[in-house]
């Protein structure tokens, strides 16, 4: 038996396959052996040579960008390109950077087993040689199985029978030829709008309609080409900051901003842009909200009813059992007019279902139809099927298979516990559905460079994912699918295109930055989530935040919206007043009234929220808003102040404050005291019961809320009930492990404490005093009952939680509540994290004996 000992195995000779031998034999000096199953470089464009093959991405964005002589030396012909050009440019690569003397072509992979004692994995191939490896890197891409065929008899058939992955290199005669195509997803749509010219007959058979868009494809005018390739540097940074991975007009506003004329001129525009344009540069709920997608999905069907005569036809076309871009979006080209010649015609698949091949075309449920042809363009099993069939087993003898029993895994599309040393390129769970290939592949290879050369410079043997990074990952990506719109359909996004296949997400619909994001972080921590060998790191701030938050900011990424690093103050000001458009709808039953009350430099509004129909009193809870002391307004926080009023019934009292750095400490903390005294002087006046006040904020407001209990003790009063603090920031010069674990945040980092901080205290020397850190003072004892909230993942979380142990040894009653997995500003974006309920929930049930059950029991005395 031949046996060869190399550093590297790769398997596929695309995209992924290709660039991973480039990348580990000539960047990084590895010995590499690479197999293909076919004669020559091409991946998944060798074999799909159906007619109309084409990919959906701009030619200048499906393409290598690791290489500036590359990019300018091959010319795209198309805007568009076709499959014959995708596959002469990747055989251009292979020998461009001399890649075949690396291959084993014509060969297939067969067993790939772990060696636990060597730490290397053995490769057994279809000629029965064996090569063993440190490393195994599978580059067989998503589309290398076809979908199992639905229907019985097709050995019966008389004519040709091909699925369009197996679409013959000669290809086939078509030419007056009675053909039927079963399927109208991507594939089907190319070949029936390229074949429907060409043949006697043409019969299609749809299941499920989708909305296709035109592809816009024309020649590539050598203007165009050139200005690309003089501008390759910023386009490319522009792509990959974008949520496809190519440099697309952005999406920032929700479909809700525009009229319904606006909401048509902007798809209007988009239509007949081509690529993912209606998708990525629309409006940016659509994925996610069922009235804005509800606009588009209406759309596309008023264009599909223009431009198909038939209107029985036309219905038949118009999808209505799934939302827009919850499949992989299609394209098109005049496929809707096919549909108006006389020798094409549609056949519902849904109401007369196909019940078997015959000997002479199609069997369905009402009539049997005669071909000579019949085309399957029934799609693929989507994800790692083709590395499911190489017989993979890992440590102590379990299978790849059997660990992916109830759906594949792998963490950030990389790694899969059990398995060290084997790594997927742009695998199962990474960004592809979401993410141009060509570019995610760089970047998926590239991380798999560094961690191997991380191994390499330490001396590590082995690294595999940790089973918590794995789990909790897989628990991410299900929980940011479960943000969108996608689990409300039947799609390959899901896994459910199979039966019997797990239901589970197969990519993480975040976009491409987030996940860039989530990579970039992985490796900055260390490798955080990786095992090396048997050495685990724990997960990262964005693997273990909260999917919905998680989706948030991928959303405020694809936008283009500035870190607040990098933001002037009045974009800080801004930003978080967009916070508003991410908050539920006001409830019913709660009356807002805006009033004043007077401070030492004049009169400033306060808004009075109370349940409507309660003749009261009511207890009164002044809450603070939040915004860093420089930013924040009452707008911003309606939503939480009504939902407070709401679940404790009570008259919350939302006073507006001096903002720094125009007025610096100790003016917000004097005007909270003043609207404290104020509420309790009138509160009866708005129903509300001056023996049973509590003080309560978020954030910054949590901080005037803090001192403000403090000065309401040794200033006079008002007596207060219960203190609220969600968040607070109470030490400007504290040094902890949340601060130093969330230095960069997510959302709210260490340095824009750091700088909110300086704003608001003017005068370094006010950082120790306690009217600004009240956990410095020097006696706390005597305050009311508190509840502090905090969240995990959040810089400010263990000051916070110190400040509860400071109140506890001083005799306070305090509860700590900490909310796993949600970061600083939770409470602010409650119409896009659900779980923002739970700090009403946990206020609502640390009042009610404090302000509601002991006004009851005192009625009753």
């Amino acid at each position: 038996m031949d046996t060869k000992d190399v550093d590297v195995v790769i398997v596929g000779a695309g995209f992924s396959g290709l660039y991973a031998t480039h990348r580990l034999r000539n960047g990084l000096n590895l010995s590499v052996q690479a197999f293909e199953a076919a004669p020559g470089a091409g991946g998944v464009w060798h074999w799909n040579t159906y007619p109309g093959a084409r990919c959906d991405f701009e030619s200048i964005f499906y393409s290598y960008s690791f290489d500036e002589d590359l990019q300018r030396e091959w010319r795209w012909t198309e805007r568009f390109a076709a499959q014959p050009e995708i596959k002469r440019y990747l055989e251009h690569v292979a020998d461009r950077f001399d890649l075949r003397r690396s291959y084993r072509f014509n060969t297939r992979v067969t067993s790939v087993v772990w060696d636990e004692d060597a730490a290397r994995w053995r490769v057994g191939t279809d000629d029965g040689a064996v090569t063993t490896a440190r490393f195994f890197l599978s580059g067989a891409g998503a589309f290398g199985v076809t979908k199992p065929n639905d229907f019985p008899g097709q050995s019966d058939f008389g004519g040709t029978v091909v699925h369009t992955s197996s679409w013959p290199q000669q290809g086939i005669e078509l030419a007056g030829k009675r053909v039927a195509v079963i399927g109208t997803g991507s594939t089907g749509i190319q070949v029936i709008q390229t074949i429907a010219s060409e043949v006697g007959q043409l019969t299609v058979f749809q299941r499920t309609p989708n909305f296709a868009c035109p592809l816009g494809n024309r020649p590539l005018s050598d203007d165009e080409f050139n200005a690309t390739v003089a501008d390759y540097p910023r386009i490319r940074q522009e792509a990959l900051n974008s949520i496809a991975g190519a440099a697309y007009p952005r999406a920032v506003l929700p479909a809700a901003a525009h009229t319904p004329e606006q909401q048509r001129a902007v798809y209007d525009e988009f239509y007949n842009g081509g690529g993912f344009r209606m998708l990525a540069s629309t409006y940016y709920d659509l994925i996610s909200n069922p009235e804005a997608n509800r606009t588009v999905a209406d759309y596309i069907r008023s264009r599909i009813r223009e431009r198909v005569t038939d209107p029985e036809v036309a219905e038949l076309l118009c999808p209505t059992d799934h939302p827009y871009g919850v499949k992989r979006a299609t394209f098109e080209t005049k496929y809707f007019e096919v549909f108006n010649e006389p020798h094409v015609r549609l056949v519902d698949a849904r109401t007369t279902p196909i019940v078997r091949i015959t000997e002479k075309g199609i069997a369905t449920t009402e009539q049997e139809y005669e071909f000579d042809v019949i085309i399957l363009a029934t799609g693929f099993d989507v994800g790692a099927g083709a590395l499911k069939r190489m017989g993979v087993i890992g440590r102590e003898g379990k299978s790849l298979t059997d660990h992916w029993a109830h759906g594949q895994r792998a963490y950030i599309g990389t790694a899969t516990h059990g398995f060290p040393n084997l790594f997927h390129i742009n695998g199962p769970q990474g960004a592809a559905a979401l993410f141009n290939n060509p570019i995610a592949i760089e970047e998926s290879v590239d991380f798999i460079a560094d961690l191997i050369t991380t191994m390499e410079e330490r001396g590590y043997r082995t690294a595999e994912a940790t089973a918590e990074a794995e789990t909790r990952y897989n628990e991410l990506v299900c929980e940011v699918a479960d943000a969108t719109l996608v689990p409300t359909a039947t799609t390959w996004y899901m896994g459910d295109n199979i039966p019997g296949k797990p239901r589970i997400p197969l990519s993480l619909f975040t976009g491409a930055p987030m996940f860039r994001a989530v990579v970039a972080e992985v490796a900055a921590h260390d490798f955080s989530g990786f095992a090396f060998d048997g050495q685990e790191r724990p997960v990262s701030p964005l693997v273990n935040l909260d999917g919905s938050e998680v989706f948030l900011l991928a959303g405020m990424m694809n936008m283009g919206m500035k870190p607040l690093e990098q933001c002037s103050l009045e974009e800080v000001r801004f930003s978080l007043e967009a916070f508003k458009a991410l908050q539920l709808p006001l409830p019913t039953g709660i009356s807002v009234t805006e009033v004043s009350y007077p401070t030492e430099e004049g009169q400033r509004p306060v808004r009075l929220y109370r349940p409507e129909g309660d003749t009261g009193p009511l207890p009164v809870i002044v809450f603070v808003h939040g915004g860093g002391w420089v930013g924040g307004s009452l707008n911003a926080f309606d939503e939480p102040c009504a939902v407070l009023a709401q679940r404790v019934g009570a008259v919350v009292v939302s006073p507006d404050y001096r903002l720094a750095p125009e007025h610096p400490f100790p003016a917000a903390p004097n005007d909270v005291l003043a609207a404290l005294r104020w509420a309790g002087e009138h509160a009866s006046e708005f129903g509300g019961d001056p023996d049973r006040i509590a003080i309560g904020g978020e954030s910054a407001g949590a901080n005037l809320a803090a001192v403000t209990a403090l000065r309401a003790r040794d200033e006079g009063g008002p007596t207060l009930r219960a203190q609220i603090l969600v968040t607070p920031p109470v030490d400007p010069l504290a040094d902890n492990d949340s601060r130093k674990q969330f230095a960069n945040g997510p959302m709210i980092s260490a340095e824009v404490g750091e700088r909110m901080w300086t704003m608001y205290l003017g005068d370094p020397a006010n950082a120790t005093s306690p009217w600004a850190a009240p956990i410095r003072a020097e006696d706390l004892s005597g305050l009311p009952p508190t509840l502090i909230v905090t969240m995990e993942i959040d810089p400010t979380r263990d000051e916070a939680e110190d400040y509860a142990a400071a109140l506890q040894a001083a005799g306070v009653p305090t509860q700590c509540r900490r909310l796993p997995r949600l970061f600083h500003t939770t409470l602010s974006v409650s119409g896009a994290v659900p779980r923002a309920a739970e700090i009403h929930d946990a206020i609502a049930e640390f009042l009610d004996p404090l302000l509601v059950r002991q006004a009851e029991a005192s009625v009753v005395g």
